[in-house]
């Protein structure tokens, strides 16, 4: 089971592939450039026509404003958000206040989606008209693949009804997947995916378990990073790392932090920072470096 990250759970961890260090607010790379892609990685945005709409206290337009704001300052080669774009109902006002904050920055970096279910695929699409990978012949879903340089980034999508909590990938999908990660070679790739794997969890992704058993069977996937439950967590099924990136929009639990992810990838591993900007603040600039097997 995924456990909260935090400073003593981590050092007194006995997964050496994981390392936590709380010390900087810089991620350092041992790689040069051309051997690293750095993308910020956002969850569960939660964005409303209404600016000014709140929920548990947090003003999730607020808080996106914030995290790009954040975003900006640095320089990346990709932006990622990992599902439920709109706040419930995936309105097309919903995805026009979305647009409105994301394109900015679209214009200097790709912007690469997923889906939550919360989202609306019609309605994303007709919004996000600047939307970085190439789409996957899956039908009635959204699937892109991004080439980001020392790793394949592939973002599934999990939407199985706006508003309905759980989320399905489906065996079309499915079965793309695992004929389409054949063909990466020795390429490691990262899977990203809205729902959480939690087979005990009602609300979580139902065929979590065939996800599963697809990414550990090819070599080439090394993580699945996922979003929903508003948290922030690690841990580890065989030799495949399981990321839970936090959300921008609000909390679900006063004990889990809200902000944004900073990932750089190399070949051999990737390095993940936490950002917070509310909720809990101590996990503010832990740092999990994941190493690939």
């Amino acid at each position: 089971m995924p456990f909260i990250v935090d400073r003593r759970s981590f050092l007194k961890s006995s997964l050496g592939a994981v390392a936590l260090s709380a010390a900087g607010r810089r991620i350092a790379s041992a790689a040069d450039a051309n051997s690293a892609a750095r993308w910020a990685l956002l969850s569960d945005i939660h964005i409303a026509a209404d600016p000014a709409d709140t929920y548990r206290g947090f003003r999730p337009s607020a808080n996106l404003t914030r995290v790009l704001g954040q975003v900006s300052e640095t320089q990346f080669d990709g932006l990622l958000v990992n599902g439920d774009l709109a706040r419930l109902l995936g309105k097309p006002d919903d995805y026009a206040r979305v647009a409105g904050y994301l394109e900015p920055l679209a214009q200097k970096m790709p912007l690469a989606i997923t889906l939550g279910n919360h989202d609306s695929r019609k309605n994303t699409r007709a919004a996000i008209v600047k939307m970085a990978g190439a789409t996957q012949p899956v039908e009635r879903k959204l699937v892109t693949t991004v080439d980001a340089g020392p790793v394949q980034l592939i973002l599934l999508d999990s939407l199985l009804a706006t508003n309905v909590t759980p989320g399905q990938l489906g065996t079309p999908q499915r079965n793309w997947l695992a004929s389409y990660i054949g063909t990466l070679g020795s390429k490691p790739a990262v899977i990203f995916v809205h729902h959480n794997l939690d087979p005990k969890d009602d609300n979580a992704l139902v065929d979590a378990a065939a996800l599963l058993d697809i990414a550990k069977s090819a070599r080439a996937v090394k993580a699945i990073l996922y979003g929903h439950t508003h948290a922030w967590k690690y841990a580890k099924s065989d030799e495949l790392h399981l990321v839970n990136i936090p959300a921008v929009g609000y909390n679900f639990k006063d004990s889990e932090p809200v902000g944004w992810t900073e990932a750089v990838f190399r070949p051999d591993g990737c390095t993940l920072k936490l950002h917070a900007i509310g909720g809990e603040m101590a996990p503010d600039g832990q740092v999990l470096q994941l190493r690939w097997s």
